[in-house]
């Protein structure tokens, strides 16, 4: 559904003036999270605080998250099979039937919610039923919805199937979507909110322990996924090319069991054929790049203290630009284009396949020059209409065939 789409937003699409946002309205965003405590405790900030946080885009980014939160609420329902009924008219669709598991039903209109699965909720909901995601998949693509209700029927009376359903109400809609299954006893909810503060205070407090300023280029998100792009002000010159411009991303998946994750990435400052300024972002395998993680499986207290490792992020720059170097050698760059070409023909990633004609025209050229084949590069990840997904996959393979040739 398009409005479930991980969108992106760039400075073009930034707030006019947004050179920060100050902490008290930034921990607003928080306020009713059951780790804002935490966050309070670990920062040592006052909440009303007025101080500004002095991350260029803040502001966009606070506004963006609030929108998505007031538009969409998130329900953790524990609910049993034998409460569930189906409904296989224009896809698949759960009905639950016992609402008072959760507070947040309290006060609504009925006692029943019908619930269309969004991204991989479908998958999700039949592989704890035996895995039988495969086959379910194939009875509903086939119009033999009956054949699979008899399944489920029988499921119900051989055991007790209790989970605990992650579902999204768009309020303004009243409409319910399952977004994944969730683990009923090691969950803990970093949402995007929590990712988006952490991050931000995080940076300002760096910025004023070692001078190191941080701003927003970009974000991509959607309801339940946030992916945040800070360039820094360190920057390292890679002779006859440009310069390595040291960048942090940050982001969150709320259902993947790496929540949240900070990591280096490269951004290669470079002069284009007609003498205009472009970066490109690409970025080294996460073994390589990742700064530091907070699963769902991990507490607050300790999850919080991972933080700390963010002084790694000096080290690791200094390792991808060790490796970054080689591009000073590079002399026969068609060999590179052919080596990315390639992986983009032998790639079974859905939103490279949609895009996979498009994206080798675009490498059937002759390069002379490096800033040539960066160009080149950026023009992949720039397509018009190109997927999310798509683009931070040509990230990885574009380090992969410029830096370690394979």
């Amino acid at each position: 559904m398009e409005k479930f789409k991980k969108r992106e937003i760039n400075k073009k699409g930034f707030l006019e003036n947004d050179n920060g946002i100050k902490i008290s309205t930034l921990l607003s965003l928080i306020k009713e999270n059951q780790y804002y405590g935490d966050i309070i405790d670990y920062f040592n900030v006052d909440p009303d605080s007025s101080e500004l946080v002095q991350i260029k885009g803040s502001q966009t980014l606070y506004t963006v998250v609030k929108g998505l939160n007031d538009k969409f609420k998130k329900v953790d329902l524990v609910s049993n099979l034998k409460n569930l009924s189906f409904d296989y008219e224009n896809g698949f669709s759960i009905k639950f039937d016992e609402l008072k598991t959760d507070s947040y039903f309290d006060d609504y209109h009925s006692d029943s919610i019908s619930v269309r699965p969004i991204h991989s909720g479908q998958r999700d909901f039949f592989a704890n039923l035996y895995e039988i995601d495969k086959y379910a998949s194939r009875l509903i693509n086939k119009g033999f919805g009956d054949v699979l209700d008899m399944n489920l029927s029988l499921l119900k009376e051989k055991d007790e199937h209790i989970k605990k359903y992650r579902l999204l109400h768009d309020v303004k809609e009243d409409s319910f979507y399952l977004r994944a299954i969730v683990s009923e006893d090691r969950y803990f909810n970093y949402d995007n909110s929590v990712a988006v503060v952490l991050a931000l205070l995080k940076l300002h407090f760096e910025t004023k322990e070692s001078g190191v300023e941080y701003e927003l280029y970009s974000c991509e998100f959607n309801e339940s996924f946030i992916r945040m792009f800070f360039r820094t002000s360190e920057l390292k010159e890679i002779q006859g090319v440009g310069y390595l411009e040291n960048t942090l991303q940050v982001s969150n998946d709320e259902i993947k069991r790496e929540a949240l994750k900070f990591a280096n990435i490269c951004s290669i400052l470079f002069e284009d054929s007609e003498a205009k300024s472009q970066s490109l972002f690409i970025k080294p395998k996460d073994v390589k790049s990742k700064v530091l993680s907070i699963t769902h499986g991990t507490g607050p207290k300790k999850a919080f203290l991972n933080l700390e490792d963010f002084v790694r992020s000096k080290e690791i720059f200094e390792n991808i630009f060790e490796e970054i170097k080689v591009i000073t050698k590079i002399k026969n760059h068609n060999q590179i284009l052919h080596l990315l070409r390639e992986k983009i023909e032998n790639s079974n990633t859905e939103e490279i396949k949609r895009s996979k004609e498009e994206l080798k025209k675009i490498l059937y050229k002759d390069i002379k020059t490096t800033s040539q084949l960066l160009e080149t590069f950026n023009k992949l990840i720039l397509l018009e209409g190109l997927e999310i997904d798509a683009k931070e996959y040509l990230r990885y393979k574009i380090y992969e065939a410029l830096v370690d040739r394979k």
